[in-house]
């Protein structure tokens, strides 16, 4: 009887086993969590939110900070909006990615991580409401891509760094291999809940490899179309060349995250300067040279129509200090010898050219506002390079990377002894973490032992 007993609760038990379209595939690989999901939109996202559960969980707690500290505006006003500007056009325009985020939702509740769809549709949102809560538009990351001549092997090499806030900065440890059902595959950082990458970091199986860095100071405000995030998600997952990337991406544009989009395609070895506002774009093409983002516009039809950017050539400031430096690396210093490991150096480059010495400030392309005395906030505020990421042709094709959490420099940050002599910010203390110093470590679809 007591043997029937517990046959008949192993049975139950087998039954009740879920059959998740994902898998874990590193917990911790020097900060950083890999996951791996496949399927339709609503399995996939399903198995996103029950591999990401603890990582939701932080997203319920850290957002509203964000979104009160950066918007200025409260938790459910800002959903409302959501609701009212973006969520239509997920459900109209985008019902496959829609579905995901509802998937998503789905998957943490398994968990009992209370996660809603519309929080979620908001949180994928936050840089395509950016502009329209703020004036202007937020200045984050440097990147570069080159190839041919440039390069020490002709191949391609795409850089990118993350410059934010300390609190987002955390979440986006996320790499994501994704299968879908329809569509190429692909590997994105990201967020918890997002469906696309949003710093931006892509790599497709096309052979498309994809990054950015926003334009600063626009001087108009989004006219919603497409929200940007399902428009590159929608080029990672259907695009085929850099030319549908154009297309995609000019299709119905919001001039919702006006960005200096780097591609490349590593099977024709030719990269892609795409710069998108509201009415503007720039698109350059080549096989030998190089491209790179710092948040001022290359081209200066946007810059003098579509922002009130008058930094590009200061070097006192951040966006004109890092325009010079990289061209000196770029198109001097290491013109012809781009490798992984002299673009390793570039992103973790701290020299000031206007100080003309190694500084540790909003100037460097590794930048780092939190020991800088002088921003447009209050001095010393948590916002720098979080991450760097880098590629070349070989590693592209089979969608793997070099990446480093934290920053590119490997600095250190702890928490207790920034709010000491920083007490202004004692508000966000319980929303950051301390930053040990990674090691720079190729990330790759290969299961943990």
């Amino acid at each position: 009887m007591n043997n029937t007993i517990k046959k008949n609760k192993k049975n139950n038990n087998t039954k009740k086993k879920m059959n998740i379209n994902g898998n874990l595939i590193n917990e911790n690989i020097e900060g950083w969590k890999i996951i791996h999901i496949y399927g339709n939109a609503f399995e996939r996202g399903f198995a996103h939110g029950f591999l990401l559960y603890k990582e939701l969980k932080r997203v319920l707690k850290t957002v509203p900070f964000i979104i009160k500290t950066t918007l200025h505006v409260s938790m459910n006003k800002y959903i409302k909006t959501s609701n009212k500007i973006i969520k239509p056009i997920l459900i109209n325009k985008y019902p496959e990615f829609f579905d995901e985020i509802r998937g998503i939702s789905a998957g943490a509740r398994k968990h009992g991580i209370n996660v809603s769809t519309d929080y979620l549709i908001a949180w994928n949102s936050y840089m395509s409401l950016y502009s329209y809560f703020k004036d202007g538009s937020a200045i984050k990351c440097s990147a570069f891509v080159a190839t041919g001549n440039a390069t020490k092997n002709g191949d391609i090499i795409m850089g990118h760094n993350t410059h934010t806030t300390f609190m987002d900065g955390r979440l986006q440890n996320i790499i994501i291999y994704i299968t879908p059902s329809i569509g190429h595959h692909f590997v994105m950082q990201t967020s918890p809940g997002f469906i696309a990458s949003v710093t931006d970091w892509f790599l497709s199986s096309t052979g498309i490899i994809g990054c950015e860095t926003t334009i600063a100071d626009i001087n108009y405000k989004p006219k919603f179309g497409y929200p940007f995030y399902c428009r590159i998600r929608q080029a990672m997952q259907y695009g085929n060349t850099l030319d549908d990337y154009d297309k995609i991406m000019t299709n119905h544009n919001a001039g919702d995250y006006a960005c200096s989009w780097l591609f490349g395609n590593v099977k024709t070895n030719e990269i892609m300067l795409f710069e998108l506002a509201l009415k503007h774009k720039n698109v350059q093409k080549t096989k030998n040279g190089v491209f790179y983002g710092m948040n001022s516009a290359i081209d200066e039809t946007i810059r003098e129509k579509e922002t009130t950017d008058e930094e590009h050539y200061d070097i006192t400031t951040s966006l004109g200090a890092r325009h010079q430096r990289f061209d000196e690396l770029l198109n001097k210093k290491y013109k012809g010898k781009i490798d992984i490991n002299n673009g390793k150096l570039i992103l973790a480059d701290h020299y000031d050219v206007f100080l003309k010495r190694d500084a540790m400030n909003r100037r460097s392309i590794c930048k780092h506002v939190e020991l800088d005395p002088e921003h447009c906030f209050k001095s010393h505020y948590p916002f720098g390079c979080t991450d760097a990421k880098i590629v070349n042709s070989k590693l592209a094709d089979s969608l793997s990377f070099w990446g480093r959490f934290g920053s590119a420099c490997g600095r250190t940050f702890n928490v207790k002894k920034y709010i000491k002599e920083n007490p202004y910010y004692k508000s966000y203390e319980p929303y950051l973490d301390d930053i040990p110093s990674y090691k720079w470590e190729v990330l790759e679809l290969v299961k943990q032992s």
